[in-house]
């Protein structure tokens, strides 16, 4: 049965892992560390950083569409404001108690490919030059939004969609398509747009670098390599495995070179380590 698309204008926020809600509650708990902790957490959660980036980008605080980093939302915001949008941030068990079926998408692993995405997309985006890191860090995170989405409210049909894309071998993003009518980089968009997030956020990741506007291309492209090496280093997409472009056209896009990506290896293993051990120890 198709879905509609705009509907998802209507979503106020996403869920978040329990164990991630519990580290909110532990943080707080500590008044002197507070403001720290709590930007430790988002960080890594791309479901807490897309609440803050909504309100962030609100009319109420007058930057409407100009918030595209949780650095910015965290000036703008202050740790008071961030503590009480996160304490309002779902469960994800919630809206799978009454489902039948496993859900599709290992959380988990989402989670820590989200992190090590930001992480990676942030390293590259300071080696790269030209770039803002923090935004690219920020896109890395919540490039897989719509996935979560479709998880969270659609689990069964998503979990018919990658029984599709086995069976016909086709990407996930195109069983989406006959499942739902849109795919999951689609919702991604839909909720960015409704949440008056700048463009240099709009489709985080998207599965044609070709349809990409000029002015936020390379940003992405940074996106789609972290994402590619973080499927390398063995924390893959439990989302769109085999709809990656080639290294080979995204180090072209970026105008880098094997050698250079070869060299910064050990830097970005780095940043990539440093979201898994702390991941790790929130789970």
């Amino acid at each position: 049965m198709k879905k509609s698309l705009h509907w998802f204008r209507s979503i106020k926020n996403l869920p978040s892992l329990p164990e991630q809600i519990n580290s909110v509650l532990v943080a707080t708990g500590s008044t002197s560390s507070m403001d720290y902790n709590i930007v430790e957490i988002i960080q890594y959660d791309p479901s807490m950083a897309l609440s803050v980036l909504k309100v962030a980008n609100s009319p109420v605080y007058g930057y409407s569409k100009k918030i595209s980093s949780l650095q910015q939302a965290a000036g703008l915001l202050g740790p008071g404001a961030i503590k009480n949008i996160i304490l309002r941030t779902p469960i994800l068990e919630r809206y799978l108690t009454d489902q039948k079926n496993v859900p599709p998408i290992d959380f988990s692993a989402l989670w820590l490919h989200c992190g090590i995405t930001a992480s990676l997309s942030g390293g590259l985006g300071r080696l790269i030059g030209n770039l803002e890191s923090d935004v690219c860090f920020t896109a890395g995170l919540i490039h897989d939004a719509g996935a979560i989405a479709l998880s969270a409210f659609y689990p069964q049909e998503l979990a018919e969609a990658f029984e599709i894309s086995k069976k016909e071998k086709i990407s996930l993003l195109d069983a989406e398509k006959k499942v739902f009518g849109f795919n999951s980089s689609e919702v991604n968009n839909e909720l960015m747009t409704a949440w008056n997030f700048p463009d240099s956020l709009l489709d985080s990741y998207s599965d044609s670098l070709e349809s990409m506007p000029p002015q936020v291309s390379k940003q992405m492209t940074v996106v789609a390599l972290a994402k590619l090496l973080a499927s390398e280093w063995d924390y893959p997409s439990c989302t769109h495995p085999h709809n990656e472009p080639s290294k080979e056209i995204l180090l072209k896009s970026l105008k880098i070179t094997a050698n250079d990506l070869s060299e910064w290896e050990p830097e970005l293993k780095k940043y990539a380590l440093l979201a898994v051990s702390f991941l790790k120890r929130e789970g």
